[in-house]
């Protein structure tokens, strides 16, 4: 009876970590794509949720402003349930034309490394789509010229990004 208790948790042990595996974090770099090709519309700024948060009682949220024709800032705000606040994360981003797609360079403000996202914003039906890249590259890039033409090369590859994309809708 206790080989198969511990046969039980051993397997399900193996499950979590395989998932684990499985599931990749948003690509960091040091350099940008570039300083900004894309100009922001002037429908992104306001506050965005994600449709998998609509339900939610507190549910995280972003606040967008625009800085200029080529750099937002994103306010991410999100609920501590152990001081029933909200707490904020203030992020930096510019949009970047890689062939034809955009991609969002994220910095968060103090930081020293940009997260990196595909990026759709729909005007028409009022949505946001991001699909991160894969932290599972390996590569560094010592300019943005490299990382650009990198993404260039491979982002046609389903193993460019993670197995998520995040919808947002305007709330």
């Amino acid at each position: 009876m206790r080989l198969n208790l511990f046969q039980k948790i051993l397997a399900s042990a193996g499950l979590f970590v395989f998932i684990l595996l499985l599931t990749g974090c948003p690509y960091s770099s040091s350099v940008p794509i570039d300083e900004g090709t894309v100009k922001i519309s002037d429908l992104l700024p306001g506050k965005w949720i994600s449709t998998a948060d609509l339900e939610s009682e507190n549910p995280t949220y972003f606040e967008i402003s625009k800085d200029d024709k080529f750099h937002a800032t994103a306010h991410k705000m999100e609920f501590s349930s152990s001081d029933s606040t909200y707490g904020e994360t203030v992020y930096h981003l510019t949009f970047s034309d890689v062939n034809g797609e955009t991609f969002m360079n994220a910095i968060e403000e103090g930081g020293s490394t940009y997260n990196l996202y595909k990026f759709s914003f729909d005007e028409k039906s009022g949505e946001i789509s991001t699909s991160e890249v894969t932290d599972y590259i390996k590569e560094t890039f010592s300019t943005s010229k490299e990382l650009k033409d990198f993404i260039a090369k491979n982002k046609g590859n389903s193993y460019f990004y993670t197995n998520t994309t995040e919808t947002y809708v305007r709330r």
